[in-house]
């Protein structure tokens, strides 16, 4: 706390101002014990500068040059960019199941309950610190954040980031969103790992102003958010095997994390829809109690892409094969293919995730409609 006195001498001429406030040393021990934890799972395995630079040798024309990707023109016969149906998104016919919409990558605009929520929204061309370098995306999102709040007057209510990878946060959306949720005077709660709130106190500060807020929380830890009519969200940090870093030099300094999302209502009994969103993640046994105590889940947005070669990608993602298994190890009915399809991050062919869903889930004698790939664009209910 901080007193606000030029000397004890004068507290009875003075007044005293207490700001409590959690120290970054308490956070980063927290932060510290997840690493640990982590690294306790028999799945996962620190790489070493050494491998990066040779993953990156080996596969240079996939990824660093961008090399092989399909034309536009081949791109717009076999995977276009569906328009979206802005009616539908105005006004969901049922507000009481999960309506979600691709915008690309691991961004779903999710409607549940009367709340739209947006997960990890990344708008740019680039994937990247700067719009310059670093992964451009093949395929345009869906919308703009313009079009979405501006345009069609579409409040966002709730931003869900996993993890401060430049694919998930990216600076120019999340500033955007803020600026836009003020203009409008919609606010917006964002919702982010434990040690990233510094992150958007420095260089988002519209975060926090105009009705806007930033909670950061911990594994198994819940906010609950009010929405209209007496529904409430109540959003879980669920942990994830993967890990942080924006600058290089901060590895796991901020944490990383999925969200079980679940709707409750004081006016009625039984709770609402139930939705999780993964973010990034490589396999881990641990993942059926950790994340599957939560369940069952109506719908698990789930990664299927970015896992070649294998031997460098296998610990922090999961392969289309791996994403069946994860499916039921977190209980969920129904699940949608995210991190594919939009920007070249590594060696796989742009549509192999896709192919190898739908080989995979015939291989573990699964309705191939439980989980199966939509279109960029395309809005989908599930019942």
């Amino acid at each position: 706390f901080h007193l606000g006195l030029s000397s004890l001498k004068d507290l009875k001429h003075s007044f005293v101002i207490i700001v409590f406030k959690q120290p970054m040393s308490y956070i980063s021990n927290k932060i510290a014990r997840r690493v640990a934890e982590r690294n306790s799972w028999g799945t996962y395995s620190p790489k070493k500068v050494t491998a990066v630079f040779k993953m990156l040798w080996e596969n240079k024309k996939e990824v660093v040059f961008q090399r092989g990707l399909p034309t536009e023109e081949w791109l717009d016969e076999h995977f276009p960019v569906k328009d979206i149906d802005w009616a539908q998104l105005r006004s969901p016919k049922y507000p009481d199941i999960i309506q979600s919409t691709w915008i690309g990558h691991a961004t779903v605009f999710v409607q549940m309950g009367n709340f739209n929520i947006l997960t990890d929204p990344v708008f740019s061309d680039r994937c990247s610190a700067v719009q310059t370098i670093g992964p451009l995306r093949y395929r345009k999102p869906a919308c703009t954040i313009e079009e979405i709040m501006e345009k069609e007057k579409i409040p966002v209510d709730v931003v869900l980031i996993s993890h401060n990878h430049y694919d998930h946060l990216d600076y120019n959306s999340v500033n955007k969103l803020a600026k836009l949720s003020i203009a409008e005077k919609r606010p917006i709660q964002f919702v982010v790992p434990l040690g990233l709130m510094s992150w958007f106190n420095k260089y988002v500060p519209e975060s926090t102003k105009g009705g806007n807020k930033v909670i950061e929380i911990d594994w198994h830890e819940s906010c609950s958010i009010q929405g209209k009519e007496g529904a409430k969200l109540c959003v879980t940090s669920v942990p994830t095997q993967h890990w942080s870093s924006r600058y290089g030099y901060d590895r796991d300094t901020t944490l990383w994390c999925g969200y079980s999302v679940k709707v409750t209502n004081d006016n009625s009994e039984g709770d609402g829809a139930n939705l999780l969103f993964t973010g990034d993640t490589g396999w881990f046994e641990e993942a059926r109690d950790e994340i599957g105590q939560y369940g069952p889940h109506d719908l698990a947005l789930i990664p299927i892409g970015a896992y070649e070669p294998r031997w460098f990608m296998k610990a922090e993602h999961i392969d289309p094969s791996e994403a069946v298994k994860f499916m039921d190890a977190v209980k969920a009915k129904r699940a949608f293919p995210i991190h594919w399809g939009t920007f070249p991050l590594t060696s796989e062919p742009v549509f192999e995730p896709r192919n190898k869903l739908v080989a995979a889930m015939k291989e573990a004698g699964k309705d191939e409609s439980t989980f199966s790939a939509s279109l960029i664009g395309e809005t989908t209910l599930y019942e």
